[in-house]
């Protein structure tokens, strides 16, 4: 049995219905129980959507029940926004204000946060009885989720993707990017994050199986290793810094692992080291990078990576542009090949929730094609692209324009350097100096590394570009993403925690 996004059903019924669908942290379903919950699920939505307009939240984590209230809102056509339990309720107050639901999913066994209290919850456990109702779509191409991501203003902006921005991507994914009905797949990102959306409409195109991990067994490194073993997880897709966590565990390789073919990186920078460590201990690995913005439909650039491609450059391509979309680079220097990146097509967004100046600003239409001004700066080589970083990433400091990750990688290639990051601190908008986060080898051997470091950074970057101070610390922070967060730092170095 599969989910079949074109048609919106359920196909092959009866076959395989007994093979686990979801496992959740909370426990485990099947392919007829996913059906059954769906249909039941719908219909109860149904019941309280009665405009094509009507927006419905989905709140929880990774229990069994959220994947289920996902694809209730697709199959019912009905615009679904993903929520995590873990946000703050100032946070969820916002994004009810922005969307004015009609409906809260509460995938929880908990009591919905009180700022719900005043439109419809709907739990696992209802009377209406499954008779695979389906919405027919309103006119138009409909909005099928909205993601809310950080705004630069503090209020978090609700990125509109239409139905079939998503089925672009899946027909992309389902041919391109090797996945098999037999894999099973780790799902770790939130709901929130679109990466997570990768796993969950593959796994459910293919008749899959997808394992769903909460952040807490996830810090527990030896039980998640158990976990994914357990359920033979084939299929791995996060973010490099999620993965870069775990390679230096005894047990992630492929003898403990031997079932973990294909792994899939989305989100960040893809660092070389990172690929050769993960080369090192998965020889048959089916290595790839794909890059894209919340905006572009999860991911617009993907490609396979070799051992070759990184030992011959020092930088990991980011591939090739999806079917039917147009990449354009606006030139911001000398090269023709470098510049800001520009992406057109019909997988871009339909624009930002109740923003339209905004979204006017961020998504112009060129030759009648919807486009998204990125503000990451890449670099074409025939058709294949590489990542050069945020345009923001390069700041200015005493009027030197500089590129941070360059002192980056001067740092983390030092053989006793596990990893680095340099940081702007900034006074407004003006950027006051450079700091350079590094993780050692061996926290007790600061003092020396310092100055070796310091020496190297004089042989290697201009005057300008070395950072003033030079912080040792055991672990980088991430983010709810698992991004690095390099704003966390910030804000510990200033109140004097690395001292």
């Amino acid at each position: 049995m599969h989910y079949d996004f074109e048609a919106r059903q359920f196909m092959d019924a009866g076959t395989a219905s007994g093979k686990c669908a979801i496992a959740g942290t909370d426990g485990d379903i099947n392919w007829q129980e996913l059906a059954d919950a769906v249909h039941k699920l719908s219909d109860r939505l149904l019941t309280v959507c009665h405009s094509p307009e009507d927006i419905v939240l989905i709140y929880g984590h990774k229990e069994k029940y959220y994947p289920v209230a996902i694809l209730a809102c697709i199959h019912s056509g009905i615009t679904y926004v993903p929520l995590d339990k873990i946000y703050p309720e100032s946070r969820l107050q916002s994004v009810l204000n922005q969307t004015k639901a009609c409906a809260v999913i509460n995938c929880t066994t908990e009591q919905v946060p009180g700022v719900f209290s005043h439109i419809a919850s709907i739990g696992p456990d209802h009377p209406t009885e499954p008779t695979a109702a389906v919405r027919h779509d309103p006119a138009g191409d409909p909005v099928q989720y909205i993601m809310f991501t950080s705004g630069t203003t503090g209020e978090p902006k609700g990125v509109m993707i239409r139905r079939s921005s998503a089925l672009l991507f899946i027909r992309w994914a389902l041919r391109d990017f090797g996945f098999m009905a037999s894999d099973v797949f780790m799902n770790q990102a939130p709901f929130t994050f679109d990466v997570s959306l990768c796993d969950l409409f593959c796994s459910l195109a293919l008749g899959s199986t997808l394992v769903l991990n909460s952040a807490s067994q996830m810090k527990e490194q030896d039980a998640f290793i158990e976990r994914i073993r357990k359920y033979g997880c084939s299929v791995w897709t996060s973010t490099p810094s999620f993965v870069y966590l775990f390679l230096r565990h005894p047990s992630f390789n492929a003898e403990h692992l031997p079932r973990m073919r294909s792994m899939l990186f989305i989100g960040e920078e893809l660092p070389t080291r990172t690929c050769a460590g993960l080369f090192s201990s998965f020889p048959e690995m089916h290595l790839a990078n794909a890059y894209g913005p919340t905006e572009a439909t999860i991911v617009t650039t993907h490609i396979f990576i070799t051992e070759a491609m990184i030992r011959s450059s020092p930088n990991v391509p980011i591939g090739r542009a999806m079917p039917g979309a147009q990449l354009l680079i606006q030139k911001t220097g000398e090269d023709p090949a470098e510049g800001e990146l520009l992406i057109c097509g019909n997988h871009v967004s339909a624009g930002y929730l109740g923003k339209p100046e905004l979204s006017g600003e961020k998504f112009p239409v060129l030759s009648g094609s919807r486009c998204y001004i990125t503000g990451d700066m890449v670099r074409k080589e025939d058709d294949i692209y590489y990542f050069l970083g945020r345009n923001d990433n390069q700041v200015k400091l005493n009027g030197y324009r500089i590129e941070l990750d360059e002192i980056s990688t001067v740092l983390a290639n030092h053989p006793r350097v596990i990893d680095a990051v340099a940081v702007p601190l900034k006074q407004g908008n003006n950027v006051r100096k450079i700091i350079a986060f590094i993780i050692p080898e061996d926290v007790n051997d600061a003092a020396g590394l310092q100055a070796e470091l310091r020496e190297k950074l004089q042989h290697k970057l201009p005057y300008y570009m070395i950072p003033s101070d030079l912080v040792f610390i055991c672990k980088f922070p991430y983010n709810t993403s698992h991004k690095l967060d390099k704003k966390l730092l910030i804000e510990r170095f200033i109140n004097g925690e690395f001292n």
